[in-house]
């Protein structure tokens, strides 16, 4: 059959480019291709495994998805279908190709039956594994894929998916890597509009602020963890009970416990600062830091002492017994712990609170009739939510609506008596379908049309909901239901649907979408990317379709301000810490490093981020919404800016992950200049005074001596000089330093074999400008998975220092603190690729000497690395900034 296969259409240039490149990435034996929805992947994969000219077997995550493999191969590779000879559906009696879930592949998981299915499929020879929609491979399917990859003679696999898992646990991602393979080949988003795949859009942002409720509870955490501040401070007992600690006072004979938690031990030195107590100075000098280099008083540091003192080193800092049962009781009554930690900030149980904040509902109803207007009878809105909630449901029509939770049906109902297009408003989901009364004569036809006998659904009144029908099917799937209210959408009968992100969030396609609404609270990047698909289709019968994508998200009126700094700077460590999850507008911020757009700005770069919305920190909410609307309405400006953007690409641009920071060891150069520039100013000094000292007569031996001595010292520091002037030439902006510290990381990775010697010779460092003024390292050249490996090193290198084995450490007398000169030391991690071995540690250490400038390298295991580690830790802390690294994505 394979050979009987050709491709009757004409690729796509981004699909003939995958297709030109495969051969370059299958030493390992694995292919794997990222594609962003539209790309074609089944043809694709139909396509590849013809080429690879292997038996296949065919795996995807549900019977429809399955059954598309079978349908495109009629008429785009085969005149005519193929038989049963070519194709089955059945693991146990393969063929040519054979097409399966991954849920049938579950069922054989009892050793035996896999044992035998294994032997079954090598008795035909070698096969080719295609793994499609990647993402979906959870636990169990995994450990049967994992040994079909092991034990089937001679495999080559192919792993397809929109939606790589890229937020998933680091164990996740490594077991993910192992089965698919590293990232070969991606088409991404920008690729398809250029090309009239996918069809302009843009992600806009409507914020809310809090219920009355929610803002009563969130004004009584804040007084209560106000109250605990200042009566913390006033308690001279704890204060001088903490001056007395041996922490404190005996700290050399404590240093291990210490370096087991050197964050409570900087919390007591805030809190005794904070209230102007003279600090001890051995405490300061095992972190490494100076009186005026603690931090300053904050909640953060407010919580780890009560978490110290209430739960994680309470036997270390032991209260008495009734001062720590009334302080956690305290905290309890307040409702400060959670989970036996103490939690100042968000709670899990505020976040949910104010991710399901009703105050939505009005944003939704804003954005409705906002799109009403902009299209008319154009308008084919989708709102997505997490939960049915069908106990909302109103008794009668006269009861007054009063919705506890966001929901499906809070929303559908919030339309309805809003009158936001109530008779073309319905609700899809797996249990209840709702649709309007004035829409039963087009669903009439629409039944006819598709081939269903009329008595197969049944509906009737809602006598609560007037205007309103409940519709079931009898004898018929749900798929079936989907498919009659999908053609009314289409049709127009039904312009705003309200459903689940688990129902219509993947799969469901109705290419007349054109305005989605994500209800949803999940920052996932793999559902908000599914999401987000179902809105960018073109559609046929709309050439000029631009959608908008809607984002909620409730804050507190007080940290609007904040909005800014999330935008510009996530940090993906903090949220999976568990600090940004507990913030609505930090999962928009996790959602939106998920997928890449165009800016509100003045900047035609199309990337990833929240920053490219140019939120203004500046406005009041109701201000910045007003702007988001007058945004959403233009959509020719919208298609406009794609285009401009779009421009600023050549036909080899792709999607890359770039990195900006905003520390660099820029320095490093000028003190290693200054430090050679000192040895030849003293050299050359010497060598004059020591031939003033030779002219006269009875210094005439010593004169030689020292002329002797200062021409040596001259020599000796003629290399420095000359190599400290490179450096400095290098290093002389900001772009040279990141450039240098790329070329680094590049070279250490290359010498450990993390990346292949081919892959740094032809790799391209660039850095450039953002319109934000940031420095962003993009690295050309390489393969994504390369690229991916090389900016994760770079970010650790210049990030804030976590727990690294290795660190590099340099030390330099250098700036001036009232006029006087002072020690500074820069530390950076050696990255967790190259610190696992020492001897891969020891060379990066050279290359970063040799191309950065002088730094010692320190193991960090050992009591003298872990107090040095410490150092570097306490000193992001202490600094006026925090160093900060921001990975991203853009089509460049």
């Amino acid at each position: 059959m394979l050979e009987r296969m050709r491709f009757s259409g004409t690729w796509r240039d981004y699909q003939a480019r995958v297709l030109n490149e495969i051969d370059d990435h299958l030493d390992d034996g694995r292919l794997h291709v990222v594609a962003a929805p539209g790309a074609g992947k089944t043809i694709l994969g139909l396509e590849i495994v013809r080429r690879l000219g292997q038996r296949a077997l065919i795996f995807a995550p549900s019977l429809a998805i399955r059954d598309q493999w079978r349908d495109r191969l009629t008429p785009l590779f085969m005149p005519q279908l193929p038989t049963d000879e070519d194709i089955s559906r059945d693991l146990s009696d393969p063929r040519a190709l054979t097409l399966a879930t991954y849920q049938s592949l579950d069922s054989y998981r009892r050793s035996d039956e896999l044992t035998a299915l294994i032997t079954t499929l090598n008795q035909h020879g070698p096969l080719t594994l295609v793994l499609d929609e990647a993402h979906h491979l959870r636990r169990s399917w995994w450990e049967c894929l994992d040994r079909l990859s092991r034990e089937l003679n001679g495999v080559k696999i192919v792993a397809l998916t929109a939606t790589p898992p890229y937020d998933a646990s680091l164990a996740e991602w490594r077991r993910y890597e192992e089965l698919c393979g590293p990232i070969d080949l991606e088409i991404g988003i920008p690729e398809l509009v250029r090309n009239n795949d996918l069809c302009p859009h843009q992600d806009h942002l409507i914020l809310s602020e809090p219920t009355e409720d929610a803002l009563a509870l969130l004004e009584r955490r804040r007084k209560a963890v106000s109250d605990l501040n200042v009566d913390l401070r006033g308690d001279n007992d704890l204060l001088e009970w903490l001056e007395r600690h041996p922490w404190l006072t005996d700290t050399e004979a404590h240093v291990p416990d210490i370096l087991d938690a050197p964050e409570m031990l900087s919390a007591v030195l805030v809190l005794l600062g904070s209230v102007g107590r003279k600090l001890p100075k051995r405490p300061l000098r095992l972190l490494g830091v100076s009186a005026r280099d603690v931090p300053m008083p904050s909640q953060f540091w407010l919580e780890r002492l009560l978490d110290g003192l209430v739960f994680r080193h309470k036997d270390v800092f032991p209260l008495e017994r009734e001062k720590h049962k009334a302080l956690e009781n305290r905290l309890h009554r307040s409702g400060l712990i959670e989970g036996k930690r103490v939690r100042l900030g968000h709670t899990r149980s505020v976040f949910r609170l104010l991710a399901a904040s009703l105050a939505k509902l009005e944003s939704i109803e804003t954005i409705a009739r906002a799109e009403q207007a902009s299209l008319g009878d154009k308008l084919r809105m989708v709102i997505l939510s997490d939960h049915i909630r069908a106990g909302e449901l109103p008794r009668n029509a006269e009861h007054a609506f009063k919705p506890a939770k966001l929901g499906v049906i809070p929303i559908f109902e919030s339309l309805r008596r809003a009158g936001v297009e109530a008779d073309r408003l319905a609700v899809l989901t797996g249990s209840l379908v709702i649709i309007p009364q004035a829409a039963l004569t087009s669903m009439a036809e629409v039944i006819t049309d598709l081939g269903f006998e009329a008595e197969t659904f049944r509906h009737k009144p809602m006598s609560a909901c007037p205007g309103q029908m409940e519709l079931r099917a009898s004898g018929a799937s749900n798929a079936d239901l989907i498919r009659v209210i999908t053609a009314l959408f289409m049709r127009g009968d039904i312009r705003i649907l309200v459903g689940t992100q688990s129902l219509l969030g993947q799969g469901w396609d109705a290419p007349a979408l054109n305005s989605l609404v994500l209800a949803s609270n999940t920052a996932s990047f793999m559902l908000s990317n599914q999401m987000r698909g179902r809105a960018i289709r073109i559609n046929p019968d709309d050439p000029n379709k631009v959608a908008n994508i809607w984002h909620l998200a409730t804050i507190e009126p007080e940290t609007n301000g904040l909005i800014e700094a999330v935008s510009a700077r996530f940090d993906w460590g903090a949220l999976n810490d568990g600090g940004g999850a507990n913030s609505d507008i930090g999962v928009i911020a996790r959602r939106f490093k998920a997928f890449e757009g165009i800016s509100n700005g003045t900047s035609e770069l199309i990337e990833s981020g929240l920053g490219r919305l140019a939120l203004d920190s500046s406005h009041s909410i109701a201000a910045q919404n007003q702007s988001t609307l007058i945004l959403a309405a233009a959509r020719d400006d919208t298609e406009a800016k794609w285009k401009q953007s779009l421009r600023q690409g050549t036909s080899r641009s792709r999607v890359r992950e770039t990195t900006a920071s905003n520390y660099t060891p820029r320095a490093l150069s000028t003190s290693d200049t200054l430090h050679s520039l000192v040895w030849t100013a003293t050299g050359s000094g010497a060598l004059a005074a020591a031939n003033e000292l030779r002219g006269l007569a009875s210094f005439e031996g010593l004169g030689l001596l020292a002329m002797g001595a200062a021409g040596a010292a001259t020599l000796a520091s003629l290399p420095r000089l000359f190599k400290a002037g490179r450096l400095a030439w290098r290093n002389g902006s900001l772009e040279s330093s990141l450039n240098e510290v790329a070329s680094a990381v590049l070279q250490g990775l290359a010498s450990a074999d993390v990346i292949s010697a081919s892959q740094a010779a032809s790799a391209k460092i660039a850095v450039r400008s953002s319109i934000d003024g940031r420095k962003d390292i993009v690295i050309t050249g390489v393969s994504r998975a390369t690229e991916r490996q090389v900016m994760r090193a770079i970010a650790e290198v210049l990030g804030p220092v976590q727990n690294p084995r290795y660190l590099l450490v340099r030390k330099s007398w250098f700036g001036l603190r009232w006029l006087t000169l002072r020690r500074r030391t820069d530390f950076h991690a050696v990255p967790h690729a190259l610190g696992g071995q020492k001897e891969n540690a020891e060379a990066f250490a050279q290359i970063w000497r040799d191309t950065v400038g002088r730094s010692a390298l320190v193991f960090t295991r050992n009591a003298e690395g872990r107090q040095t580690l410490l150092h570097a830790r306490m000193r992001s802390f202490a600094a006026g900034f925090q160093r900060s690294v921001d990975r991203r994505s853009a089509w460049l």
